[in-house]
């Protein structure tokens, strides 16, 4: 088969099995006659986040909320449902490994009238997921004749072959020419701390191996949902040394507890009644405000609303008491809008958000569960977990680290973990060869409010010329600056649908050529 019916998928987490699962049909519907083939060093099917192996980290949307179908939004529960009911039928209790209770009925929701961990069940329960639906949909291609090949190569380095095409070199030292490379990268590392970096002291990652001696102080960076999974990741180990969070604002996320969506009344009009740019910041905030009046049936108090989240142990446990506020319902329904959001809204509404309301943001709308919570604040009633503000640096001292403060004295860890959580910036672009072959060479150019640049409609990757490169695209995480919600599983099931059919659309016009 020639070049110029070959693709290439660069990564497969969760974003590159949705994008499978949409295109591999579409191609054979279309009787484009096209060798797909994914390229991945990691595990394919979880990507980073869903491949922990703890039972304590866990799924911070509802079960029910959480599928790689774009039309049904319950695949995961009820997969997750048949996979519990051996477990179910042999269990006295009737509780699944891990404590995970089965969910109910074919709509995806929980039946389970306590158990937080119905609602929000261990992450590595979505990656197993996230592989069956690879496994299916590769099995499924091949059965029909389609070719599918799955390699653990490492693209390194791509430029343009004329004609449209594509040259990719992988680090084994392979070239080969394809017509369309898709990049579905995932998570880039974050380089907020690269400086502190060397050394068996410090982790620039909490996803590798947390085995220390149990006594050692860890100092951990970070106070979001990356730095909470490398706390409750020692906790599952038995760690019993101190445990300091830090960050500069030293704000945890907020609380979220039973979600049901709402039906979002404004918000829908709102967008539609909007082109490009013309939505001031004033105007989304308003709309969200009215929806979040209209759930809780009262006027909404702005200054409640725009307290920081909580970062004492005092203010953890008032957010668990309002864990069940229908503002957290509201926001979990705003998610799969927040493209849209961001795409109507004037470029000085965005800068105004990305400088002064972004961490604000991050914090309500990527929440965390409130058994999760609960788990913290134990930690921290205990005197072992510390959170802090006010970080302002981390330096090597000697064998160990030092994290200094602005608003106190410093304090020295055996071992320091960065989970500042993943990368947008050109710090982290660089950090990856592939993407910083492509800036290098002018290829592609960082978006000035994180990932790459893009076309919004064909999400094709736009060069230092400022035009996009014909048959490569981008999905997920990279699309960030034009998207903003990148790292949502339904808007990254959303980009697969809309990917897809321009990728099956275009190959098919050059079958029929």
């Amino acid at each position: 088969m020639t070049g110029s019916r070959r693709v290439l998928q660069v990564g497969c987490g969760p974003s590159g099995v949705s994008l499978l699962r949409q295109l591999l049909p579409r191609l054979a519907w279309a009787g484009a006659e096209a060798r797909v083939e994914v390229c991945d060093p990691a595990e394919m099917g979880p990507g980073l986040a869903f491949s922990t192996p703890y039972d304590l980290h866990l799924l911070n949307v509802r079960a029910g909320l959480m599928s790689l179908s774009p039309d049904d939004r319950g695949e995961f529960a009820r997969w997750r449902a048949r996979r519990a009911a051996p477990a179910l039928s042999a269990s006295p209790g009737g509780a699944t490994p891990g404590g995970v209770a089965g969910p109910g009925g074919a709509n995806g929701t929980d039946t389970a009238d306590t158990a937080d961990t119905a609602d929000y069940p261990p992450r590595r329960l979505f990656g197993d997921y996230a592989c069956t639906v690879l496994a299916e949909t590769v099995r499924t291609a091949r059965d029909a004749g389609q070719p599918v090949d799955l390699s653990a190569e490492r693209a390194v380095a791509l430029c343009p072959a004329g004609a449209g095409r594509w040259r990719a070199r992988f680090s084994s030292g392979r070239s080969a020419v394809y017509s369309t490379v898709i990049l579905a990268l995932g998570h880039l590392p974050s380089r907020r701390y690269a400086g502190a970096e060397g050394g068996p002291s410090f982790l620039s990652s909490p996803w590798g191996d947390l085995a220390l001696p149990a006594g050692h102080t860890v100092g951990i960076i970070g106070t979001r949902l990356t730095a909470i999974d490398a706390a409750l990741a020692l906790r599952e180990r038995g760690h019993t040394g101190r445990i300091i969070m830090a960050s500069r604002s030293g704000r945890l996320p907020s609380v979220k507890g039973r979600v049901v969506l709402p039906e979002l009344s404004l918000l829908p009009r709102f967008v539609r009644g909007h082109r490009t740019g013309t939505a001031t910041l004033y105007q989304v905030a308003e709309v969200i405000g009215r929806e979040i009046e209209a759930a809780e049936e009262r006027p909404i108090d702005w200054a409640a609303a725009l307290h920081p989240p909580p970062t004492t142990s005092a203010e953890l446990r008032r957010d668990l008491e309002s864990a069940d506020s229908p503002w957290q319902s509201v926001l979990t329904a705003i998610v799969p809008w927040v493209p849209d959001l961001w795409r109507i809204l004037d470029p000085p509404g965005r800068d105004l958000f990305m400088s002064s309301y972004l961490s604000l943001w991050a914090g309500r709308i990527a929440s965390f569960p409130a058994i999760t919570a609960g788990r913290l604040l134990e930690m921290m009633d205990s005197g072992q977990l510390t959170v802090r503000g006010a970080l302002a640096a981390v330096e090597p001292s000697g064998a160990r680290h030092r994290m200094r403060f602005d608003d106190g004295p410093h304090l020295d860890a055996d071992l320091i973990i960065n989970a500042t959580g993943p990368g947008y910036g050109p710090d982290s672009l660089a950090a990856n060869p592939l993407t910083a072959h492509l800036i290098r060479t002018g290829l592609a150019t960082p978006h000035r409010h994180g990932g790459i640049a893009v076309d919004l409609h064909t999400l094709e990757v736009t060069g230092a010329d400022g035009r996009p490169g014909k048959g490569l695209h981008v999905i997920g995480d990279l699309t960030r600056g034009e998207f903003l919600a990148t790292n949502a599983v339904v808007n990254s099931v959303r980009q697969s649908v809309e990917l897809a059919d321009v990728v099956s659309g275009r190959l098919t016009r050059a079958s029929c050529r």
